[in-house]
């Protein structure tokens, strides 16, 4: 890291977080007020970095509030309370719209031609540095109908950063075939392999059985949102997530 940099991540740490950021926090951030008192404070400091060096946009027609700057950056924190991956270092831009976007996407056909069209997204990470968040599904997860589902579009959102950075489900094919041999890919890659071709009940959303990227932030949304339900499915991979994030959201009342 840069000295400077440094030095000023350690002035903007030690300024006090205003009062209507606090606010934010204790009254819209479910997940901040269940957080042991060592947690809050630390997510706070990663809060006031994030909120520094990032910058954020409003798309589509939306008003960028400091609700939502807060909600967005907090939650980002919560993934990084014990490793800071350099505040997500490369990441240098998030994008907000109201809903749902369209964005162009490319596929190839079985015969090999590749088909431009166009598809509604709620979110997504550019390797780019860029995460484009949609703010109706947001709240929709936080104090809508989907309130207590377990999803949470940036904890999602924000997980596909630390894959691409760890390679985490780099040794993993589409079909759950292994690359390499170690626990991490292992254990995650039976956990894909049951979703994507059992039908059996699962707690887990049906969106990671896209591919194991999407599977990984799938059972990270889980694993921070509602931790007793993928330790009673899955007690192997709630312990490697456990052991990955250095956090153990079950114990958290």
């Amino acid at each position: 890291m840069p000295v400077i940099r440094y030095f000023i991540r350690k002035w903007v740490k030690s300024q006090p977080l205003s009062a209507e950021r606090q606010r934010i926090l204790q009254q819209k951030v479910p997940l901040f007020r269940k957080l042991p008192g060592h947690y809050k404070e630390r997510l706070q400091e990663h809060l006031k970095i994030l909120l520094h060096e990032k910058y954020f946009e409003g798309c589509g027609g939306l008003q960028l509030t400091e609700d939502m700057k807060v909600i967005v950056g907090a939650y980002a924190s919560v993934l990084i309370l014990e490793e800071t991956a350099d505040y997500y270092g490369d990441l240098q831009s998030i994008l907000i719209y109201p809903d749902d976007y369209v964005a162009p996407v490319n596929q190839e056909t079985e015969g090999g031609f590749i088909e431009e069209g166009f598809e509604n997204r709620k979110g997504e990470y550019w390797q780019a540095g860029v995460i484009v968040l949609s703010w109706q599904d947001i709240e929709s997860q936080l104090f809508g109908e989907e309130r207590g589902s377990g999803l949470n579009l940036i904890i999602h959102e924000f997980s596909h950063f630390l894959d691409d950075r760890y390679g985490l489900t780099a040794g993993i094919d589409l079909d759950g075939k292994t690359l390499r041999d170690d626990e991490w890919t292992n254990i995650i890659a039976k956990a894909y392999r049951d979703l994507r071709f059992t039908r059996k009940s699962s707690f887990l959303d049906r969106y990671g059985a896209e591919n194991p990227a999407e599977f990984f932030s799938v059972a990270t949304e889980l694993f921070f949102e509602r931790p007793e339900r993928l330790l009673q499915e899955n007690k192997k991979l709630y312990t490697l997530l456990e052991k990955f994030y250095r956090l153990d959201p079950i114990r958290w009342k």
